[in-house]
């Protein structure tokens, strides 16, 4: 055969090396073709080093070859990729790494519906993770689990110093894809998508520099399995964290009378420094927490629990005796913003040393400040300030819906619907991030992005690991609000837009004509209050008078529904 650019008849030679046929390219032809050929000359560019076939771009195979195709001299026979078996073409494709396959699947209708098969996922998932033996959950599991592994990284930046480089830790083999992390004074918490949570001993040293950096040779074990949630002193500075609560459930033995056992949550406690565990307490069966959070000191460490109804409860531990051996029982009780407030649905807390935010389920948020310190930085003055209720929930005024939250001593981060970020508190060393270094009284937007971040006193870290179970969480702004200048604050976006503000309150009118019931009204009447973007004074004045008209109004019933007017 001749080794120049054109072809030259005369007999078929011997197969090129590595047997079989060749793979090409088809010349003129408009679709993805399979080309069968018998020599290895250059022009059998299709056929990859490790003998492997490849699959050339070209336009959807479904439309086969061009007419006058195969009159190309010295280029075969052309062949559909639907004319091959589906399962050997996922078995071709499960061997592309993740990013191509996804980018292979955005090609045509075909490759589409070949790149998303679970049989495809499947191979990618045991290629990725070989000791995964169940795919997990979801409506598309093995999907699911190989974008997990594929996606988990943990990376951090170390404050400080002259060299401002991005470090990524090394990874669990073991771990499903990273749900949660949490990092102590030397070592750091993984929780990930199956309830395991890893204990990595002595992973962050001290450099020659002085900066702390990963150790690659750290070891990790499994702490413990079942967990839902963990959390530590919210501190940002490490030193404090002695202790991990591990929110987890356990089977439960039988008890007299009742016939096997029962998945119960409990709180365990765990030694930071070694991983053993040093107390444990059990909840009743009937009750289901998804969070927990610290506040408060260490002699008097409140532990705030979410449940899966919207619903907040609180005990209290003396952190300084939990490594005592003895058995004591503590107090669940229902904490006064899900006592005085039963029509919230909570569905994240966060909190620091001094105080505690809610998000409902509405977007709404809340907060608890515990002392006059605290409060005069975030809102700058006192006079709402209650020394004798402290556990008394305020609302921010806000108008669009909240999603997401950050919690520090003295100042708290926002993310709205719409992903903006927005800033609140004490701005004395530019925290906020506002370009300047004052106080902001009432949530204020900024132009940053939103992601998943945590800091502590040393590290910057940032966690990734993406899901596609979960929706988009973001949607765009509205037209009104996508031009011009950016509000500067929260407090102040209802007066900006009028015609905004007059359309909300149309919607708010027809929410409450949709109740069936007098009392539905009187209770969807609080929610909108607390949408609406009040101070937090009259917020209560509304809510304290539809109280009382609504117990006024319990005895008598329902009723006949109110005046369409």
């Amino acid at each position: 055969m001749g080794e120049g650019p054109r072809r030259l008849r005369g007999p078929r030679g011997p197969p090129s090396p590595g047997g079989g046929h060749g793979v090409g390219k088809a010349a003129g032809t408009g679709a993805r073709e399979l080309t069968t050929g018998g020599s290895g000359g250059p022009e059998d560019e299709g056929r990859s080093r490790d003998g492997a076939v490849k699959m050339v771009k070209r336009s959807c195979p479904s439309c086969g070859p061009e007419p006058g195709g195969e009159e190309k001299k010295g280029r075969g026979n052309p062949i559909s990729v639907q004319l091959f078996p589906p399962e050997l073409v996922e078995h071709i494709i499960s061997f592309l790494p993740v990013r191509d396959v996804v980018a292979l699947g955005q090609t045509c209708h075909y490759f589409h519906e070949v790149c998303d098969a679970e049989g495809v996922w499947r191979r990618i998932c045991r290629r990725l993770s070989p000791r995964l033996r169940e795919q997990g959950s979801g409506v598309r599991p093995w999907k699911r689990a190989a974008i997990l592994n594929y996606t988990k990284g943990l990376y951090f930046q170390a404050f400080g110093g002259r060299r401002r480089c991005l470090s990524k830790s090394v990874a669990p083999l073991l771990a499903h894809g990273y749900r949660r992390f949490l990092p102590t004074k030397d070592h750091v918490f993984i929780l990930d998508y199956t309830g395991t949570l890893f204990f990595l001993k002595n992973a962050l040293v001290s450099s020659t520099l002085g900066q702390i950096q990963w150790k690659r040779a750290c070891r990790y074990v499994v702490l413990c399995r079942g967990a839902k949630d963990f959390a530590s002193d919210p501190r940002c500075d490490t030193v404090y964290r002695k202790y991990l609560y591990v929110l987890a459930t356990r089977e439960q033995p039988a008890v007299v009378g009742t016939t096997g056992s029962r998945a119960c949550d409990c709180v365990e406690v765990y030694l930071q420094s070694s991983g053993q565990r040093v107390f444990k307490m059990t909840f009743h069966h009937s009750m289901s927490f998804k969070q927990i959070v610290l506040v408060g000191q260490e002699n008097q460490r409140a532990l705030l629990l979410l449940t899966e109804e919207g619903k907040i409860y609180s005990l209290v531990v003396n952190e300084t005796q939990l490594d005592q051996p003895r058995s004591y029982t503590v107090q669940l009780a229902l904490r006064k913003v899900s006592r005085c407030l039963p029509h919230l649905r909570v569905t994240r807390m966060a909190s620091n040393q001094s105080s505690t935010l809610y998000i409902t389920d509405q977007g709404g948020v809340y907060f608890e400040v515990h002392t006059p310190g605290v409060y005069r930085d975030l809102f700058g003055t006192l006079q709402a300030f209650d020394p004798l209720d402290q556990q008394m929930p305020l609302a921010l005024s806000l108008p669009a819906k909240i999603l997401s939250c950050a919690l520090g001593y003295n100042h708290l981060g926002l993310v709205d619907e719409f992903g903006r970020i927005f800033m609140q508190g004490n701005n004395r060393y530019g925290q906020l991030g506002t370009g300047d270094k004052m106080d902001r009284g009432e949530p204020t937007q900024v132009p940053l992005c939103a992601c998943s971040l945590c800091s502590t006193r040393e590290c910057l870290y940032m966690l990734s690991s993406h899901d596609i179970e979960h929706h988009p969480t973001y949607r765009d702004l509205p037209a009104s609000r996508v031009v011009g200048t950016p509000e500067p604050g929260l407090g102040a976006g209802a007066p900006q837009d009028p015609g905004g503000a007059a359309r909300a309150c149309e919607e708010y009118l027809s929410q409450i004509h949709s109740c069936p019931t007098l009392q539905d009204r009187m209770e969807k009447m609080k929610e909108i209050v607390g949408w609406m973007p009040l101070m937090a004074a009259q917020k209560d004045f509304f809510w304290e008078a539809l109280d009382m008209l609504q117990r006024a109004a319990g005895g008598v019933g329902p009723g006949p529904s109110t005046p369409e007017s």
